[in-house]
């Protein structure tokens, strides 16, 4: 029986992938482990392995296609089978998106789904119950997914009143550009769009760093060797991944009604594009030393940005950094990056005076800002922690070993 390629799901805030290069051709001989067809998912290139041997027997969804995980992407014909082993085809394999034009958003269309004059596509079930309670469809935006019209939103559209609002105006200000909110920013959007939905708190303060600040000139001589130089944020990530080997409950997801205190500390370090923000990970950072987390860091901002980066460096992180500074930004509310439950954001560095023995100083002062999760923390030890972190760095003579 022929084994199906399947889209699988590379971390948890993957939702789907564009097909972007076939890597065999129909009828090539495949064996077990082989690389069959390259994904994008969210700026990441990774491939799809054969997980039987066999012949590649049929490609279902043509390059320049995005499916949702789970899709059938094409069929494997094991050691025997021929092309009369495979089923019908029940409808054709969409064509290749063309060049300029948004990716097809599904490979299959749900069964029995039809389209609104608008071209949106609407469920029979859904289809009935805005029928039921005089709920115009052309109206409403769908939520479900590839932006299928559900029945919980024909449901939320009748609460507003029988139907949806209006659609907005179509500009008359011409055109310069449209982006499509596919690939990596349809995947940001989605990320940003279930971030709203958890109550959060922010912390906002600022600390006195110059400790910091005077060790990164010592680092400079200790990382000469390794043409690393160093700079705040790295020292930030290692006093967070202390921080975080020290207080377990902050280094937490919240999956359904269980929060998991985890083992590892991986620090997601927020990276930006031209095309968008991407968040490569440190992992296991609580065992590392600030060099070594220097490093990767570099590394990972390197693939990033030249397309290397893989699956396995994107996924897994347990908190997250996001770094403003280099914008003069003091302080603002970073969005959580869930199922994690905290994320800290840094702001400028700035010379100050301060009063220190009697005597007016110059200090340098750093502006660190915490959003959390309500549900899985609350304000007293989410202030400590960031109390924590703001004295390993003004304590940071650790950093040396």
């Amino acid at each position: 029986m022929p084994v199906n390629i399947i889209l699988p799901q590379w971390g948890m805030g993957m939702n789907d992938g564009t097909v972007i290069k076939w890597l065999k051709k129909v009828g090539d001989p495949v064996s077990k482990g082989d690389q069959l067809v390259e994904i994008e998912s969210s700026k990441v290139n990774a491939e799809v392995e054969a997980t039987a041997h066999g012949t590649l027997g049929r490609i279902i969804v043509q390059e320049g296609t995005t499916v949702n995980i789970g899709t059938v992407l094409g069929l494997l014909l094991a050691e025997g089978e021929t092309a009369a082993d495979l089923p019908a085809e029940t409808a054709p394999a969409p064509a290749a998106s063309r060049p300029g034009a948004p990716a097809a958003s599904s490979a299959r269309p749900v069964a029995g789904a039809s389209r609104t004059g608008g071209n949106a596509v609407v469920t029979p079930r859904a289809r009935k119950l805005a029928k039921d309670l005089g709920v115009d469809v052309e109206n409403i935006t769908g939520t479900g997914p590839s932006g299928r019209i559900t029945e919980d939103d024909v449901r939320k559209a009748a609460e507003g009143g029988g139907q949806a609002a209006a659609p907005a105006p179509a500009s008359t200000v011409p055109v310069r550009e449209v982006i499509p909110l596919t690939g990596m920013r349809g995947t940001i959007a989605r990320r940003m769009s279930a971030s709203a939905q958890v109550p959060t708190v922010t912390l906002n303060t600022h600390a006195d760093v110059t400790p910091a600040i005077e060790l990164q000139r010592e680092l400079l001589k200790a990382w000469r060797t390794e043409r690393i130089r160093p700079q705040y944020q790295d020292l930030v990530l290692a006093a967070v991944a202390r921080a975080l080997t020290e207080t377990p409950q902050a280094n937490a997801h919240l999956v359904g009604n269980e929060i998991r205190v985890l083992d590892e500390v991986n620090l997601g370090v927020a990276v930006a594009l031209p095309e968008g923000l991407v968040v490569p990970v440190i992992h296991n950072a609580g065992k590392k030393s600030a060099l070594e987390i220097a490093k990767e860091v570099r590394d990972l901002a390197k693939a990033a940005k030249d397309g290397s980066i893989t699956i396995d460096q994107m996924t897994g992180s347990t908190f997250s950094i996001t770094n403003l500074g280099a914008y003069d930004i003091e302080a603002f509310d970073p969005l959580l990056n869930p199922p994690e439950i905290g994320i800290l954001g840094l702001g400028r560095v700035e010379e100050r005076t301060a009063v220190i023995d009697g005597q007016i100083v110059i200090r340098s002062i750093g502006h660190l800002s915490l959003t959390f999760d309500h549900r899985a923390w609350d304000g007293a030890p989410a202030a400590e922690f960031l109390r924590t972190i703001v004295r390993h760095l003004k304590e940071p003579s650790w950093m040396l070993g």
